[in-house]
């Protein structure tokens, strides 16, 4: 009885999440949270991690199953129920369908890369990347290597990075290695990394981080330059700069090097020019779906071009700052990349683009300059999929 019990629950409780991100449309994290709270499902650790695993894949899923339901209204306890024999059924489904995306997103892609390679990309893109980032301000590498390998972790030294180390695999999420929660190491993407690789941050650089919330890329900034930056932080959010005032404490940042400013980067007005800005827009996260496999649910053609209007706004402001920017989305849509780097250019007269990573892609084939743009993959470089531009005045 107790068995059935247990599988009674987590049927409950992937119905509930699935709920809670389709009609709420929230992340796959919260959602699941907010059904273990209205169930006030009592799991051991055990059994949470495992049910929250699951939660993700019928998620990440969710766009097959409506594929193999057709027209027929489900509820999603029946959906829960289909799911957990989906691999005995032998329907015949559309390449987009049993990779679980929407027609749109699928054709979109498949169009900007061709078939075999964007089947490969959205495939890995389904499957979550998991890197580390040494925090040099609290630990040396050599030290988190041998907890890591004290805990059991295998991992792969990165060749471009010296802080950043790829999970291969790890018997506890990484939120709970004692390294993560001693912040000697962060949880943090490559790609991420990379965008503030590109900044190139020195010793006493005056570095302006626009919507910089919840503060990762701040923190690296400060980390590279052994706290002898100076970072201008904003963000419109207040809540998330109360927030990452307290992270960066907790990175070892010195923190009165850091100006957190509540303000919309859109209208920031700079007098002096000799400052690098960091522009890491807002953006439809299709990069992270292995993060967050519910942005597949909710992403458009209307959604991409929401956060399109948003990110030209954005980096026409940024441009006028100073004369080094670094815009970045982690999104996989051109209309987020691309074509807003060409929107700014033909409006904002001598601007120059720097490939400030030779391992990179090239941008997408949508803009004569795509040589000097920079695309980090999943099926590539084992990294989200990210987007970013290395703008200079002439």
């Amino acid at each position: 009885m107790a068995g059935i019990m247990r599988d009674k629950l987590l049927v409950d409780l992937l119905s509930r999440t699935l709920y809670e991100v389709v009609e709420r449309c929230l992340p796959v994290e919260l959602a699941f949270k907010r059904a273990c709270k209205l169930l006030k499902a009592k799991l051991g650790y055990g059994e949470r991690e495992l049910a929250y695993e699951k939660a993700r894949s019928i998620v990440s899923d969710y766009m097959k199953l409506l594929c193999i339901t057709g027209s027929k209204v489900r509820s999603y306890r029946e959906l829960v129920r289909l799911w957990f024999n989906v691999e005995s059924l032998k329907t015949p489904l559309p390449p987009y369908c049993q990779l679980s995306y929407n027609a749109w997103f699928y054709g979109r892609i498949v169009g900007l890369l061709g078939r075999e390679e964007g089947e490969a990309m959205l495939r890995s893109l389904n499957r979550r990347n998991l890197w580390l980032r040494v925090n040099t301000l609290k630990a040396s590498v050599e030290s988190v290597l041998r907890d890591l390998e004290r805990e059991g972790v295998d991992y792969e030294d990165d060749k471009h990075f010296y802080y950043m180390v790829k999970i291969l695999s790890s018997p506890k999420p990484l939120r709970q290695l004692r390294i993560v929660k001693e912040f000697k190491a962060i949880i943090h993407d490559k790609a991420s990394a990379a965008v503030v690789e590109v900044l190139k941050p020195e010793p006493e650089d005056v570095i302006i981080d626009v919507t910089a919330a919840p503060g990762i890329k701040t923190s690296l900034a400060m980390m590279l330059t052994e706290n002898r930056a100076r970072i201008v932080a904003a963000d419109i959010d207040v809540k998330r700069l109360k927030v990452m005032k307290v992270l960066l404490r907790k990175y070892g940042v010195n923190t009165s090097r850091v100006e957190l400013v509540a303000a919309d980067s859109a209208y920031i007005n700079i007098r002096n020019c000799n400052v690098k800005v960091m522009l890491d827009a807002p953006c439809s996260n299709t990069g992270a779906v292995g993060k967050d496999p519910s942005i597949k649910i909710h992403t458009s053609h209307s959604v991409v071009e929401y956060y399109s209007n948003i990110q030209r706004r954005l980096l026409e402001n940024a441009v006028k700052l100073c004369n080094l920017i670094v815009y970045s989305t982690c999104s996989v849509m051109p209309e987020e990349g691309e074509l807003v780097v060409k929107a700014v250019v033909d409006r904002c007269s001598g601007l120059k683009l720097v490939k400030a990573l030779p391992w990179a892609s090239p941008g997408y084939n949508v803009v004569v300059f795509r040589d000097k743009l920079m695309r980090l993959f999943p099926h590539i470089h084992g990294t989200e999929g990210f987007f970013i531009a290395l703008i200079l005045h002439r």
